[in-house]
């Protein structure tokens, strides 16, 4: 049971990446400019991390699942998301994840 609740949120998690990186890539496609190198930047590392959610330690997809309460926290990761896309310092999506809970919890 705890395992299927685990599957659920790693597949969540990895269409939120990849919905993500499309948006970028739309986005990044409308721009002339050097912006647009960012935006596809952005929207591969994205997919890097979509392709590495399943080595995300099952404990802390429960604890992002349980953090990922309300509208705000769901806020708070669509901005965390894109942000660290853009900074590139997150590489997998098990950082990711720390970076969101650290962010949350006041540990970060």
């Amino acid at each position: 049971m705890i395992t299927m609740s685990v599957a659920r949120i790693a597949e969540t998690l990895q269409r939120d990446f990849r919905t993500a990186a499309s948006q970028l890539r739309e986005t990044g496609t409308r721009f002339k400019t050097a912006s647009q190198g960012n935006y596809l930047e952005a929207a591969g590392l994205l997919d890097r991390w979509a392709a590495s959610v399943t080595d995300v330690r099952p404990d802390l997809l429960v604890i992002y699942h349980e953090l990922m309460a309300d509208a705000a926290d769901r806020d708070r990761h669509a901005e965390l998301l894109r942000q660290l896309a853009f900074k590139g310092a997150v590489k997998t999506a098990s950082e990711y994840v720390c970076a969101y809970i650290a962010d949350r919890t006041g540990g970060g």
